[in-house]
This record gives C-alpha cells, sequence and structure tokens, in this order.
C-alpha cells in the first residue's frame, strides 16, 4: 500500500519536520523532497522517486518544451534528505519557499509519495475537495 493518511506536524526552528511513523517506514533512511503540484513539497522513497524519474526520462524532452520545463522542474527541485535518529528531514529553503511553508504543516499521502503543505493551505484545499467530492468522482474516469 502507498502513503495514505493525514497528519499535522511543527516545521521546527532548524527547518526540519519529524515525518509520521507510518510516512518513516515506508521511506527507509532518506526521502527525496521536489517541488510538488500545487504548492505543496512532494516527499519520495528513494525507489518511488526512481521510478518517477524513470519516467521523466522517457518524455520527449528535445521535441517538448512543456515537457522539458516539467523535467528541469522536477528534477531540479530534487533533494536526497537524509532522516535523523528523531525521524526528521531538513527541507530546503527553495522549497519551504516555493510551498509557501510557515511552522505549521500536514503530510499528507498521496500514494507512490507523501506531501507536505502549509496547514492554512492545506485547511482550503481540504475543504474544496471535500464540497466537490461528488462532482470529482465522476470526472475521473474509470472511477
Amino acid at each position: 500500500m502507498g502513503h495514505i493518511g493525514t497528519y499535522e506536524h511543527r516545521i521546527d526552528a532548524k527547518y526540519r519536520v519529524v515525518l509520521p511513523a507510518k510516512i518513516r517506514e515506508k521511506l527507509g533512511d532518506v526521502a527525496v523532497v521536489a517541488a510538488g503540484l500545487d504548492n505543496c513539497i512532494s516527499l519520495f522513497s528513494e525507489e518511488d522517486w526512481n521510478n518517477f524519474a524513470e519516467k521523466i526520462k522517457k518524455l520527449p524532452f528535445y521535441s517538448n518544451a512543456k515537457f522539458r520545463d516539467f523535467a528541469r522542474v522536477m528534477l531540479g527541485s530534487a533533494h536526497e534528505t537524509p532522516l535523523d535518529g528523531m525521524g526528521r528531514i531538513l527541507l530546503p529553503a527553495v522549497l519551504r519557499e516555493y510551498a509557501q511553508l510557515k511552522q505549521e504543516v500536514v503530510i499528507s499521502g498521496a500514494g507512490d509519495h507523501a506531501e507536505i503543505w502549509d496547514r492554512d493551505r492545506w485547511a482550503a484545499k481540504w475543504r474544496n475537495g471535500l464540497e466537490n467530492l461528488a462532482e470529482m468522482a465522476a470526472d475521473v474516469e474509470g472511477f
């Protein structure tokens, strides 16, 4: 099973966040953090990141400018971050700024990865998702 659940945490004074035990179990000793969609931070295990990066490598880089830009942002924003003995990872400044993280964050499972959101931004996204759940389900092919 992939990453599931939602957990609230705080960023400490050294810009580290404790990862939930269930997320840590899936990550191992090193996490890969990268820019996520909709201004969050994506959090991958090394294996899941390698699978994701392989998909990016198969895109037509030289013939499609959108694919080039996507590959540059995703691969260029990625950082390998070791988990310390307390299960914390350091959140790089460029990603903290991109995700507009303050001190309170939400870590949410997203299947093959987890996402780190600013708590207030996540709350707005969550409310919107709940209010539009039936409509979104109808739009998802095969659901």
